[in-house]
């Protein structure tokens, strides 16, 4: 009796495995909430939103508009940072800028962040040049035209601040 109910157990445990083997195809269904490249960049107003996302990491709490912009740089001519005491945004605003320093070694400091809106504009121009129609006049060679500045902008930003920087197209 003992026999024969392990024999039944193995052979419930091999049917029911190739069942679920059998419906592999069946359960690995395209999600109805994700779209593809090809339909996002063969539509103007899909590919605008993401030229738009390009533009997000300027926005950045640490990156542009919170450190970048207010620290770095300002001790000119024009603009004096009065402070002996030694502090990340003095620092910045010396042009020192260390792995230690607490305004800049966030997850979302600007260099992560110029690189983050690197990457988005690469996709994006891959994108509309695989799937778009990119031409002088209509929408999406503007829409090109918009995510390589936007680039240019981003490496621009990088070279004034860092120096040589790795390129990433």
């Amino acid at each position: 009796m003992y026999m024969n109910m392990k024999k039944i157990l193995y052979i419930l445990s091999f049917v029911f495995a190739g069942f679920f083997m059998s419906c592999e195809k069946y359960l690995d269904t395209p999600s109805k909430s994700t779209l593809d490249e090809s339909l996002i960049f063969s539509n103007p107003s899909l590919a605008q939103m993401a030229i738009d996302g390009i533009k997000v990491p300027f926005w950045e709490t640490n990156s542009y508009r919170g450190r970048l912009l207010t620290h770095y740089g300002a001790n000119t001519d024009l603009e004096w940072i009065n402070s002996t005491s030694v502090s990340a945004r003095g620092d910045l605003s010396r042009y020192i800028n260390s792995p230690i320093n607490t305004d800049m070694n966030t997850a979302n400091n600007a260099w992560a962040m110029m690189y983050l809106g690197i990457e988005r504009a690469n996709i994006c121009i891959r994108g509309i040049r695989a799937y778009g129609v990119p031409a002088p006049g209509n929408d999406m060679g503007q829409l090109l035209g918009e995510a390589l500045t936007l680039r240019a902008v981003y490496y621009a930003d990088l070279i004034k601040t860092w120096g040589d920087v790795v390129a990433r197209f």
